[in-house]
Parts: structure tokens; sequence; C-alpha cells
């Protein structure tokens, strides 16, 4: 079968390898329909695994697909439902696994995509347990942002920063894939949300998304605008990606007791912190990574019920190289999914 693989550091290219059997007992054949990009591909382009890995190796974090067949002893999933698959390989038997708490896995052999073999190929094999079903109503290409994006910003907002009806959020980089479902979220819940963006064009498309003020970080320092639009308050709930370029902003915009919550670092993996407003200000911190199973099925939940991922654009698996360089430039909002042909 076809697969689309890293070579060796930044070389991408499309190899034949070998299809998987039958599955085995408590296993699920899915055929690969659609896969998104992300940023963590661009780090696994760059050989920033942070773990051994061996290439080639076939990339891929987020997608989703279709059941092929089961093996013996599989519930719940039956040849022809639309599924995705969960990234993380995580034991089952942990402290965290045995709490649902599968991205704190003290055992996980890796990431799908990143550390071993991903979900750019035709078929692959996967246990049933990490194979949620896709409820009607929920497009492929949809389902195909759900467990890096859509899940990784559930598991921010609302299992670490615990945002709540009308509080105030500033949501870094909204045209990115989670940013701009980070606003989507915080407005389904009656937030006031306050966005950066890079663009006038980019304002205008967070504006349409329900953002409440956007601030075009390349115009202004965007913690003098956020202190202004709070009555230097500054807001309860920052939700942070971008790293060292924000970070010491992204303090600086929290009220007393204000929550931030990081799950990247885009700029960079170093920022220097004024400890002295964090205890002072008694701000809290939360570092976030990836989501649980039960974040990706909450995920299409919101999905059935209109919380929509916002879709860039949708392109063949062929394209993917190229999609990946104009998400490098960041010239995208939204997301990129590449559909399988």
């Amino acid at each position: 079968m076809r697969a689309l693989q890293l070579l060796e550091e930044e070389k991408l290219a499309f190899q034949d390898i070998e299809a998987p059997a039958a599955p085995g007992p408590g296993d699920v054949l899915v055929r690969i329909k659609a896969v998104s990009l992300n940023h963590i591909d661009l780090f696994g382009l760059r050989g920033m695994a942070f773990a051994k890995r061996t290439l080639p190796l076939t990339v891929g974090v987020e997608a989703s697909g279709v059941v092929e067949s089961i093996g013996d002893g599989v519930e719940g999933l039956s040849p022809g439902q639309s599924v995705i698959v969960y990234p993380g390989l995580f034991c089952g038997d942990c402290r965290w696994c045995a709490k649902s708490q599968e991205n704190l896995c003290e055992n996980i052999a890796g990431i799908m995509g990143f550390h071993v073999d991903g979900m750019a190929r035709e078929l692959l094999v996967a246990p049933a347990s990490r194979v949620i079903p896709v409820p009607n109503g929920v497009s492929l290409v949809q389902a195909a942002c759900v467990t890096v994006t859509f899940a990784t910003v559930q598991h921010m907002l609302f299992d670490n920063a615990k945002l709540e009806a009308g509080e105030t959020i500033l949501v870094h980089a909204g045209g990115s894939g989670i940013g701009s479902t980070a606003i989507k979220m915080a407005k389904a819940i009656g937030c006031k949300v306050i966005t950066t963006v890079g663009s006038d064009a980019k304002a205008e498309k967070a504006l349409a998304l329900g953002a409440d003020h956007v601030i075009n970080y390349t115009e202004e320092r965007f913690e003098g605008r956020v202190r202004r639009l709070t009555g230097k308050q500054g807001v309860d709930v920052v939700f942070e990606h971008v790293g060292p370029d924000t970070w010491a902003g992204s303090l600086l915009s929290l009220r007393k007791g204000g929550r931030l919550v990081t799950c990247g670092s885009t700029s960079g993996i170093q920022a220097s912190t004024n400890l002295y407003s964090v205890f002072q200000q008694q701000l809290r911190i939360f570092g976030s990574f990836g989501s649980s199973v039960q974040n990706c099925v909450d995920s299409l939940d919101k999905m059935a019920a209109g919380i929509t991922p916002v879709i860039d654009s949708t392109i063949n698996l062929d394209e993917f190289p190229v999609a990946i360089e104009r998400l490098r430039s960041r010239d995208v909002f939204g997301k990129i999914v590449a559909e399988m042909a």
C-alpha cells in the first residue's frame, strides 16, 4: 500500500509499504480517509521528536477513516463505521490510564506519526481501545481534526483552565487550528474572547468566528491593548501556545488569580518569567499536553452539536508536502485536511 514517509530530516516522499494483515483479537483494521496537518508534523520533520525513532517513518498524527474489518472480541464497532484513531500508544495499565487520563500514561510507547509510524497511509491496524466512533452528522474531514486539535483545546480549557461562562479569555494565534477552535468553544459557553492574529485579513475572519476583540500583534503590543480592554484588570484565562514571543505579555495580561494554560511553544522553548508577578498576583500556570480518549469523545459530541472546526482548505494527500510549507509560513486560517484518493 501507499504511505507518505519521512525519509530523512525535512524529506518527505511516498513509498510502497506492506499492507497490514487481517486484524487479530481486539484489533480493528481502519481505511484512512482524511489526515489533517499540525505543527507537531513540522516538529517531526525537523527531528524534534525528543525520543528515539527509526526512519523511514510514516507521518500523520491526526486522521479519520472507516472500519474495514474487526478482530475477535471487538464490540461497539462494525465495518463501514466512521472512526478516528487516538494517536498515543498508551499502556492501559498504569494509574493514569486507570483514571482515563491516557495523555499522562507512564509507559506510553510513543505518538503515531511522530515517534512511530503514523496515519498517512491507506490502512492501519489499531487496538479497539484507541478507535473511537464518529457520531452521525460529523464528516470525515471534520473528524480528522479531533485528536490533536479539538480534544487538545477541550483538555486545555475545561480540564486544566476550568474556563467558566462569563469569563474573559485571551486566545493567542486565533487563526491557527487550536486558536480558532478555542474561540468557538469559549464563545459557545458565553465567554468574552480577545484574540491575537498576524494580519488584518485574519482579524476579519476571527471577528466572523465570534471573537469580541482582535489584536493584530504586528501593529501593537497585545498586552497593552488587553489591559485597556479590561479596564486594567486583565483576563481570567490566557490560551497560550506560542512561547517566548508572547510569554511575558501573556502573564502581564492576566488578572489577579488568573490562569494561563499552555500546550505548545512554536517560537522557542526558553522564556523568562517574572516570578514576583506569579506569586504576588497568585497566577496559576498549567501545562497541557494532548488529550484523553474522553476528551476526543466530548469533542466529537461538540462537533455533532454544531461546534465545527474551521477548515482552511481540503487537499489531496499528494499535496501534503506543499501544504506543510503553508503551515510553516503561517499562511493558514484554521485547518488544512488532506483527503485520501
